[in-house]
């Protein structure tokens, strides 16, 4: 961890001093300091940096022996400088990176419900990618590594997909971006499986709003519920759905109206509640919701419903896989 923190520093002496230069935003300076660091060049345009930048550039860049570090070290900076970004970018909370337990959850189920065969795999709020990158990681280490995974991605901020760009380059992930409100019609075909930490909040395109069933009577409809009709929409017969969604919009008065239309749309699989302690509110507390769309010789089950205690006991982990294991061989299996 100490040599982690000490990369951090010098990555992040390498982004200040070109944001300086340069005078952009953080997040524009980082993408651009690991597209140096990969292209082994300083890019100039217009005489910026200057030539007293560059040469200081050069120096710092050499310091991080950037051609020496593993790949997983590579990642693991640039995840922390990314979450900086955001913060220094006084960006919308939505687009934090999702914490690194939940994509092990995610993939975790993915493992067992997914076919063993090449799947169309779109995030369509991918943010910094982190979510999906970590997801698909997990899978190729696993039983699926075997398969190859089509990959797509939705933002309609290019600061993020250009960190999403460079998120995929250093994870060795080839991808799709498409710079787009994907609530509007999506640019591809319908995919095999929807990944995504959906957006929170209200959707400020009333007009477009009009358009789903689960848009509000009255004002600004949320997003979260606009994301998931859209999902629905979009999703291949069969496909999958992953998705990091609020709590108050699967239980309580949130949950009354929604969840009985999601019924009826979709076979629903799982819900996995998030440890309390993840979030200092309890209002933004939330969960992995799992659902299947209708589709031939697919049917109904059980819902496997659970709470996971704790992300640092691996013990819980285990239980919860055992769940897993237990509920898919007398359900799906």
């Amino acid at each position: 961890m100490k040599r982690i923190e000490e990369l951090f520093s010098e990555f992040l002496d390498c982004v200040t001093c070109l944001q300086d230069a340069l005078n952009v935003s953080f997040s524009e300076a980082l993408t651009e300091t690991f597209d140096n660091l990969e292209q082994g060049r300083i890019k100039v345009e217009m005489g910026a940096p200057d030539k007293d930048t560059v040469s200081k550039l050069g120096q710092k860049y050499a310091d991080l022996h950037y051609d020496d570090l593993t790949q997983k070290m590579k990642v693991r900076v640039y995840t922390y400088l990314t979450l900086k970004a955001v913060n220094e970018d006084g960006l919308d909370n939505n687009q934090l990176p999702t914490p690194p337990i939940v994509s092990t959850l995610v993939a975790m189920f993915m493992k067992k419900l997914l076919p063993d065969q090449k799947l169309e795999v779109v995030d369509p709020a991918i943010g910094t990618g982190n979510l999906l990158f970590a997801v698909i990681n997990q899978l190729k280490n696993a039983s699926h590594s075997k398969l190859d995974y089509q990959l797509r991605g939705i933002d309609n901020d290019e600061e993020m997909l250009n960190l999403a760009d460079v998120g995929a380059h250093l994870n060795r992930i080839e991808i799709e971006l498409y710079c787009q409100d994907a609530l509007t019609p999506w640019l591809f075909g319908h995919p095999d499986v929807v990944v995504s930490d959906l957006p929170i909040g209200y959707y400020p395109i009333d007009e477009n709003a009009e358009k789903y069933a689960t848009r509000a009577e009255k004002g600004h409809s949320f997003a979260h519920y606009l994301f998931v009709e859209q999902i629905i929409n979009n999703l291949k017969a069969a496909g999958y759905a992953f998705l990091v969604a609020p709590q108050s919009m699967l239980s309580g008065k949130g949950g009354s109206d929604f969840m009985p239309w999601l019924s009826e749309k979709v076979f629903l699989r799982s819900i996995i509640e998030l440890p309390d302690r993840m979030f200092q509110n309890k209002a933004n507390q939330k969960s992995i919701l799992i659902f299947q769309n209708h589709g031939e010789n697919v049917q109904s089950s059980e819902v496997l419903l659970t709470k996971l205690d704790s992300i640092k006991r691996e013990e819980d982990l285990i239980k919860l896989n055992v769940k897993l294991n237990e509920w898919y061989t007398k359900n799906i299996n």
